[in-house]
C-alpha cells in the first residue's frame, strides 16, 4: 500500500497527451514491444468523471495499433477498473495542467501482477522537477527507477531507452 492518495476528479485531463515515462517492477511489459508499453494520445473525462476514456497506441511486433479503453470508476476505493491485456486497475496520483501521472496495476491472463506507473504530458518534456516526482511516485510504489523507460523523444511510437534520473536524496 502506499502515501499517496488518488486524486479525485473531476479534474482538466480532457485532450491530447502524450506519454513522456513508463516504469514497471515487471519490466519486460514495458520495453519495446510490451503490451504495457503504451503511448497515449488522448483522455476524456465522461459522465463526470465517472468514467475516463484513454486513447493509446501499442506497438506489436513493430505495428503500431490503436486501441480506447474506458475506466470505471468504483466508487469505494476511487480507483477505474478497465480490460485491456488482462484486467487493469488505474488511478491518477498526481495531476497538474501539463502532467499527469497514473499508477497501473495489471493483472495479465496468466495471474501475473505488474505494478506500473505512467506520466504523460500535453507538452514535449518534463521539468527536471516532474521527472523527480515521477521517480519518487516509481519509489513510492516499489519500482526501481532503472526500471524507468522514457518513451517521449519522438512523436512516433518508436522504442527509446534513456532513463530519467533519480531524485535528489
Amino acid at each position: 500500500s502506499t502515501n499517496l492518495p488518488s486524486v479525485h476528479l473531476p479534474l482538466q485531463i480532457d485532450g491530447d497527451w502524450r506519454t513522456h515515462a513508463v516504469a514497471a517492477d515487471n519490466v519486460e511489459k514495458i520495453e519495446d514491444g510490451g503490451e504495457l508499453r503504451v503511448y497515449f494520445r488522448q483522455l476524456q473525462c465522461q459522465d463526470g468523471c465517472k468514467n475516463i476514456s484513454i486513447r493509446f497506441y501499442v506497438k506489436k511486433d513493430g505495428v503500431c495499433q490503436e486501441f480506447t479503453v474506458v475506466g470505471v470508476k468504483d466508487e469505494a476505493s476511487g480507483d477505474y477498473f478497465t480490460d485491456y491485456s488482462g484486467e487493469n486497475y488505474f488511478s491518477i496520483v498526481y495531476n497538474q495542467q501539463e502532467v499527469i501521472i497514473l499508477h497501473n496495476t495489471n493483472v495479465d491472463e496468466a495471474g501475473k501482477k505488474t505494478n506500473g506507473i505512467l506520466a504523460a504530458g500535453k507538452r514535449d518534456s518534463l521539468t527536471v522537477e516532474e521527472q523527480q516526482k515521477f521517480a519518487a511516485v516509481a519509489e513510492e510504489y516499489g519500482i526501481p527507477v532503472e526500471n524507468t523507460r522514457n518513451v517521449i523523444l519522438t512523436g512516433r511510437v518508436t522504442p527509446l531507452s534513456p532513463m530519467i534520473p533519480k531524485p535528489p536524496q
